[in-house]
Formats: C-alpha cells, structure tokens, sequence
C-alpha cells in the first residue's frame, strides 16, 4: 500500500515535507514511553540475518561501489565489522531512530569523510542499543561524545547513499516491508537548517531538497537529503 502511495507522493512537495517531517521524528512513533526500558526492544529482536543484512546493507550504494565497500552488522555487542573494504566507504543497515520508537531500518553506505565522523556515532548508537540503553541514555552519551571531542562533524562536503529508502521493520516477525521513505542521498550539512536553504511547508516548486537532523547528534550530523531518481533506487525484492 505504501509503496503505491509513493509514486504519486514524491512528485509533490508537500508530499516531501511530510515525509521530511516524519523521518524526522523516526517514522512511527507508538503511543508510550519510549525512554523506559521495559519498552525498549529486546537486543534479539534487532537481529536480521547475517547475509540478508549483508545484502540490504550494500543495496543502500550504488551498484560500482559495493564490491569494495566495507560492511557491519549488527551482533550481541552492537556492529561487527563483516568484511573490509577497499574504497573507503562504509556500509551498514543503521538501527538509529529505533530507541525513540522507529519501526524502520536505514540502510546507509558513508563516503570516506562520513565514515571518519558520523559512521562512528552510529557505531556507538549500536553498542548503547545492545546494551539495552534508553532513548534519554543514548542521547546524553551522543552529546557527551561531541562536548569530549570522542566524536565529529563532517568537516567538508560528501555524501551518505541511501538507495534502498527506509524499510519498515518488523521488531516481533523480524520481517521486512517495501521502503517507508524513498531512496534518496544524504550530504554532510551540519548546522544547516530548512531555513538557510529556503525550505518550508509553503514552498511550492517539487521536488527541492530538504534538510535532516533527526539522527543521533542533532544538528551536528545533519543532511541535506535529495531525493534520487527512479533508475537509482533499489526495491526490497
């Protein structure tokens, strides 16, 4: 259903402002506590299969670059390294969104400069989530991180690929559902807010970029997301 809803949607902008404000504040947010722990879900239910994560994690990049790409996966103590690459980006199916109440996965793959500041964030994010922290210990360590100099923003332009959209999750089947979001890039804009690139729920030209800080870290690891073409994307088949 989703998927058919999309076709029509990302033509619109409007369609893309709510679709921005959703993925912003994590997709679905269910109605209850997420910072509890009781509520958090379990470290079992964060697992996929080692090569379907493999798999899903390299459908986010291009087709040239993942043969060489290095890939994590998520295991008992956060994200293991699952093989090593050679061209400098970085691969993994982010969970980050999941302790505020998201029920999608993010496979991303980092370009060299987002692999040196923010993959390592979302490391970090993966270690507190097997950990089985909350939403509010998380944050607090996140920021702790970029106050401690533990972590960084991306100092010069690049870009994240996130060519398999966002896919719903499943936390009790562990299944997974066609992209929530559509494929799109991400570029490094930290500090950059809708209002510097002109973007608001009243702009009305389709299609223009907006920008993203609802990953762990703010503003510091913002984005500018593009939404990319049709033949760039890759289903979840």
């Amino acid at each position: 259903m989703v998927r058919h809803l999309l076709a029509p949607c990302v033509l619109s902008l409007s369609c893309l402002i709510v679709f921005a404000d959703h993925k912003a504040v994590g997709k679905v947010f269910p109605t209850k506590d997420v910072e509890s722990d009781a509520n958090l879900p379990t470290q079992s239910q964060l697992f996929l299969p080692r090569e379907q994560e493999i798999e899903l994690a390299l459908k986010a990049g291009p087709i040239h670059l993942r043969n060489g790409a290095t890939v994590y996966t998520f295991g008992k103590n956060g994200y293991e390294r699952a093989r090593t690459g050679t061209n400098g980006f970085n691969c993994m199916v982010n969970r980050d969104g999941i302790q505020n109440g998201d029920d999608s996965l993010h496979p991303t793959c980092w370009d060299p400069e987002g692999s040196r500041t923010i993959l390592p964030v979302m490391l970090r994010v993966g270690e507190l989530l097997a950990q089985q922290k909350s939403a509010a210990e998380i944050k607090r360590d996140i920021e702790q991180g970029f106050e401690q100099g533990r972590f960084h923003s991306p100092v010069k332009a690049g870009i994240a690929y996130m060519l398999a959209g966002d896919v719903k999750f499943d936390l009790k089947t562990g299944k997974l559902s066609d992209a929530v979001f559509p494929p799109h890039y991400m570029l490094y804009a930290p500090g950059v807010t809708n209002a510097d690139i002109g973007m608001s729920k009243e702009a009305t030209t389709p299609g223009l970029p907006f920008v993203y800080s609802g990953y762990s870290g703010g503003a510091k690891t913002a984005y500018i997301i593009v939404m990319a073409g049709e033949t760039a994307g890759h289903a979840m088949h």
